[in-house]
């Protein structure tokens, strides 16, 4: 190994060493955060705030130092965190469960293989989607990834999905999609037509395409029927769900064609 070898190693353990110590500082804060917040000495909204800003640093600060599990979870407790409006003792035990688990990925006490890290993505606290009450339904094991960059539009499929009790994560890049598909292992994937830089046959080609993960179910949001010259090479065993009217029985119909109950 080169003297120029050996210092770019020696820098980038003392980044990965710099990462964890704030990371673990960060968790540690949060611990004493939400023991206020049961204590009711800290306002919910502020207690919320200083949440949502500690994951999204956490997971911008993840994905650029190589640590896909610890962003995947801060990325999850970001979406339980979305809605919520208010904290009673179960929202904040879920939440501790998140931190937990971040802290023992970064104690190198988690599963590190890949089908491993999936069975612990399943057992993190199932998010409550707004205007849906997670107590009408009970809450299946069924992981349900979305590829969906509007934000309105995500919050419908959102919505369909948590009202047939699967857990819905969303992510808004194709390239962050791949990952996540691969690490966590969803039992669906529904991908947007229309993504920046690839577009979601693009995804959809290469999923299929991929060993990892040729099984991976995909459905695709469009609002084209077959024919139409932007659904060129998709693969003929990936349902369309239409915007619009169709959503509905779409969607129904590519969960029945899927086999996902």
């Amino acid at each position: 190994m080169s003297e120029a070898d050996g210092s770019v190693e020696v820098m980038d353990r003392q980044v990965e060493s710099e990462f964890l110590e704030e990371v673990q500082d960060i968790l540690s804060a949060l611990d004493v955060l939400l023991g206020n917040l049961r204590s009711r000495t800290v306002k919910v909204e502020e207690g919320l705030a200083r949440l949502r800003r500690d994951m999204l640093t956490i997971a911008t600060r993840g994905s650029t130092l190589d640590q896909p599990l610890v962003t995947i979870i801060a990325h999850r407790l970001s979406e339980y965190l979305a809605d919520l409006k208010e904290l009673d003792e179960r929202r904040i035990d879920d939440i501790q469960a998140f931190l937990d688990q971040i802290r023992r990925v970064l104690e190198g006490e988690a599963p590190v293989s890949t089908a491993e890290s999936a069975k612990l993505v399943r057992t993190l606290p199932a998010r409550q989607v707004a205007e849906f009450d997670p107590a009408s339904v009970k809450i299946s094991n069924v992981e349900v990834l979305l590829v969906v960059p509007d934000k309105a539009m995500g919050r419908i499929v959102e919505r369909e999905l948590a009202a047939c009790g699967y857990r819905v994560s969303n992510v808004r890049s194709p390239f962050q999609a791949f990952e996540t598909a691969i690490r966590t292992r969803p039992d669906l994937v529904i991908a947007s037509a229309v993504i920046d830089d690839l577009s979601g046959v693009d995804l959809a080609c290469a999923l299929a395409a991929m060993p990892a993960t040729r099984n991976l179910p995909v459905a695709l949001l469009t609002s084209f029927t077959w024919g139409h010259p932007s659904l060129e090479g998709l693969p003929p065993r990936v349902p369309l769900i239409r915007k619009g009217t169709h959503f509905g029985d779409d969607l129904a119909e590519a969960l029945s064609r899927l086999h996902i109950t």
